[in-house]
């Protein structure tokens, strides 16, 4: 076997796509959902094409770095109008989205044309320290404000998916606040972004990232007016260098079950509307789905027992 990392011929090792560590945050978690293969299988996500020296000492660091910011910040839920101030380190950001993104196109036999030696040589240092300027990285809240709980579908608390679907415009149309009734727009388009070769996006519990990756030969101009339109368009927060960020609410009642699909801005606020009118936002509602989430917490924890790691 050729390692996928230091390209040694090497005895192959268990590679877990989203690190050990991660997973051990959720141990109720314990099933895994393949949506592309139709299989749900109770075992970790792995590839095994990594040597046993950058599995085991290599690339690690990258995983411990996942497992601390994850476990400092969204271990908790968060409600709709919530703002979190998260403090990271933004190579590393950088270096835990392209680690997982490359785990999983490999393991789904992908292309993975976009891995070439500089971004390889980027995630084996670890003492490289200087993020990539052709790799941008987003963040946002995952908040639950639709009317379907968490428990409907269960345990989907860590999800990752190639090419999520940037909307140009808004899902929703029009909004008759007379009648109530609800316009969906007939033919969507997605947002083209200049030189966008990779778009990876991950939740973990109520952390959504969004992973964009460009061509190399792109310019800083065509660069900062993709960095325009997703800062002005989208409700996440691009990620830099500062190390220091205010995240708010990425998702809505259609995009939170749905996390392939990057709702803009104005379809956000006209689905909070939709979710206002239906009543969902209404103390009482959400007293009701407080129960039902404080029951589903237990159902979990007996899950996690059962299941262990």
């Amino acid at each position: 076997m050729i390692c996928a990392y230091c390209g040694k011929e090497a005895k192959g090792t268990k590679e877990h796509i989203i690190s050990c560590g991660v997973l051990d945050l959720f141990p109720e978690c314990f099933a895994t959902i393949d949506g592309e293969r139709k299989v749900v299988h109770q075992s970790d996500p792995l590839v095994k094409d990594v040597c046993v020296d950058c599995n085991n000492n290599r690339i690690n660091y990258i995983d411990s770095y996942a497992k601390s910011f994850i476990e400092k910040y969204f271990l908790t839920k968060y409600s709709k109008d919530d703002e979190l101030n998260i403090e990271y380190d933004y190579t590393m950001m950088q270096k835990m989205c392209l680690k997982y993104a490359f785990n999983d196109l490999r393991s789904r036999k992908k292309d993975i044309s976009f891995f070439n030696d500089t971004i390889i040589s980027f995630l084996l240092n670890q003492t490289e320290t200087e993020a990539l300027r052709n790799v941008t990285i987003l963040a946002g809240l995952a908040v639950n404000t639709s009317p379907v709980p968490d428990s409907v579908f269960g345990n989907l608390k860590l999800r990752w998916s190639d090419s999520p679907y940037f909307c140009s415009n808004s899902l929703v149309m029009n909004v008759d606040y007379n009648t109530g009734k609800i316009t969906l727009r007939d033919k969507m388009e997605p947002e083209n972004f200049n030189k966008r070769v990779l778009s990876y996006v991950f939740r973990f519990n109520s952390l959504q990232l969004l992973l964009l990756c460009w061509d190399e030969s792109i310019s800083e101009d065509e660069l900062l007016q993709n960095k325009i339109v997703l800062e002005h368009l989208y409700p996440y927060k691009i990620l830099d260098v500062t190390g220091r960020s205010i995240i708010t609410r990425c998702t809505s009642e259609a995009t939170y079950h749905q996390e392939k699909i990057i709702d803009v801005s104005i379809g956000q606020e006209m689905l909070d509307e939709i979710s206002f009118m239906r009543g969902t936002f209404t103390d009482e509602y959400q007293r009701f789905l407080s129960s039902v989430e404080s029951e589903w917490t237990k159902e979990e924890k007996t899950l996690a027992d059962k299941h262990p790691r």
